[in-house]
């Protein structure tokens, strides 16, 4: 639907850098979307008992599109290319990497294809949260620039899970080691 937003993800030291255009498309009046996605072989770590995603990352410029999301799961009548559990993020402008703690009641399956917004919240709807299945092996994981015009300047150092049961955390601590 016109294609005309371009970005990139690379790796340069310790950092991915995701950097970009998201621009309008002429036929919807209407921004469109930039994304870095990955997905690994091995299952991700559980993170059923975790209550929040963390992102170590600073942006170089302002912009209010960014969004993160995780899984593949489709929310049942909410949308048609959507999937994953999808939420809007701040990224502060600094020199410094900054901690952004995104709580997983933020996140929802049932998001517009058009702007990225969330049809439903979970707050409001608890269909929409992230599911038991979906926490325990997120199979993917994607930062977007997403319904808003502008410069997507991103350095992430790091995404991990926060508030995890201790049990998860050692789990964690000692997956992220090998």
């Amino acid at each position: 639907m016109g294609g005309r937003s371009t970005g990139n993800f690379t790796v340069s030291g310790n950092l991915g850098r995701f950097r970009g255009e998201v621009v309008d498309v002429p036929s919807l009046q209407a921004p469109g979307f930039i994304k870095a996605q990955t997905q690994d072989a091995k299952a991700f770590p559980d993170i059923s008992s975790c209550k929040a995603i963390v992102l170590s990352a600073r942006a170089g410029v302002p912009y209010d599109g960014y969004r993160f999301q995780f899984g593949n799961k489709r929310g049942a009548f909410c949308s048609f290319f959507s999937s994953g559990f999808k939420t809007h993020f701040a990224a502060p402008v600094s020199d410094e990497i900054q901690r952004i703690v995104i709580p997983l009641g933020n996140f929802s399956d049932c998001n517009s294809d058009s702007t990225g917004e969330p049809s439903k919240l979970c707050s409001d709807d608890p269909r929409v949260c992230p599911d038991p299945k979906t926490l325990r092996n997120v199979k993917t994981i994607a930062v977007w620039g997403e319904g808003k015009a502008g410069t997507v300047d991103l350095d992430i150092k790091s995404i991990a899970a926060t508030g995890c049961s201790s049990t998860q955390q050692q789990q964690q601590q000692q997956q992220q080691q090998q």
